[in-house]
């Protein structure tokens, strides 16, 4: 027996797995993927800037007494995404405190393992891209804890988005964390909060971390807040929700919130805002209509009888439209 069939069974005698918007997205895209990913537990470490950026703006608006728990900020600038992978896949095979004293062989089994650099003609080239004073500050941070670590400008930069959500009467309206003393019974506010959500007579679930809402139980009414941050602007926000699928978050943190309110459910509306924060620090607030929630809904609906499919029949080799001979040109 190998060890992804050792892998694979050791996944499905699990009772506690949950899908999550990223997972079922994966699974969207690339089932093979999803199976490296979730199953075989062969996960790519994620270094992409935008990725990090996104968690240090979360953490900055909804948990700033967190920010020392969960990033170091290095006196020099942050390697690129590729260099930062190979930092990382170094990291897993040495000790070394510092890249001067790292193994040369250690450097360059990376850079090759990652296809980076070898288009240079010698190790010693391909050496000094790597041991740089940049990176050896990356280097000393990223081999003495698990935080994601940034550079100064990167946190000055999130500052500034900061400071232009909080002069934003909208947005901060939405994200308000204090109820009033008239509110203390009928008002909840929650932030960045972990919710889960067993699907009927199946054994996995749904489950996530919403940004924000609030339950007005005077009202009946349940918003969701969702900060977005878009390297394109607010104009072409709805090309980016299709494609990254943001509607299939959307409907699971409202499916989530809606379970969330138990046996008094079926008496309370639900709310949907995405609060968007553009390129050019442009801020709008995103409605979204009670039309457009509903057949985000059946869309959900639709994604979990495709990711039931590949679940029941353990075949993760090819989407699912292709799977029942779906795709014809």
């Amino acid at each position: 027996m190998n060890k992804d069939h050792n892998k694979e069974k050791e996944f499905y005698a699990r009772e506690d797995f949950f899908f999550s918007y990223s997972s079922l997205n994966k699974l969207l895209f690339s089932p093979s993927l999803f199976y490296k990913d979730y199953i075989l537990k062969d996960r790519e470490i994620k270094t992409d800037k935008h990725l990090i950026e996104g968690k240090l703006l979360h953490c900055l608006l909804f948990e700033p007494e967190n920010f020392d728990n969960k990033f170091n900020v290095t006196p020099g600038k942050t390697p690129s995404d590729n260099v930062i992978k190979v930092l990382k896949d170094m990291s897993l095979h040495t000790d070394a405190e510092t890249l001067e004293n790292c193994e040369d062989f250690v450097i360059l089994d990376s850079l090759k393992s990652l296809n980076l650099y070898q288009s240079l003609k010698t190790d010693e080239q391909r050496l000094a891209k790597i041991r740089t004073e940049d990176h050896e500050n990356y280097w000393m941070f990223l081999s003495n804890s698990d935080k994601d670590t940034i550079d100064r400008q990167t946190f000055d930069r999130a500052g500034e988005q900061i400071t232009i959500l909080k002069n934003n009467d909208e947005v901060m309206k939405l994200f308000a964390k204090e109820s009033t003393d008239f509110e203390l019974d009928t008002f909840e506010t929650h932030a960045e909060k972990y919710l889960s959500f067993p699907l009927n007579e199946k054994p996995y679930g749904i489950h996530g971390y919403i940004d924000f809402f609030t339950v007005d139980h005077e009202k009946k009414i349940a918003t969701i807040s969702d900060l977005k941050t878009t390297s394109k602007t607010i104009v072409e926000f709805q090309e980016t929700i299709d494609f990254y699928n943001y509607w299939l978050q959307a409907a699971i943190y409202c499916k989530l919130v809606y379970e969330y309110l138990k046996d008094n459910k079926d008496e309370y509306s639900i709310e949907f805002k995405f609060v968007v924060i553009d390129k050019y620090n442009q801020v709008y607030v995103f409605d979204v209509s009670q039309q457009t929630l509903g057949s985000w809904a059946e869309g959900l609906g639709g994604v979990l009888k495709v990711a039931d499919y590949h679940y029941s029949n353990k075949n993760y080799t090819l989407p699912y439209d292709f799977l029942v001979n779906r795709v014809k040109l």
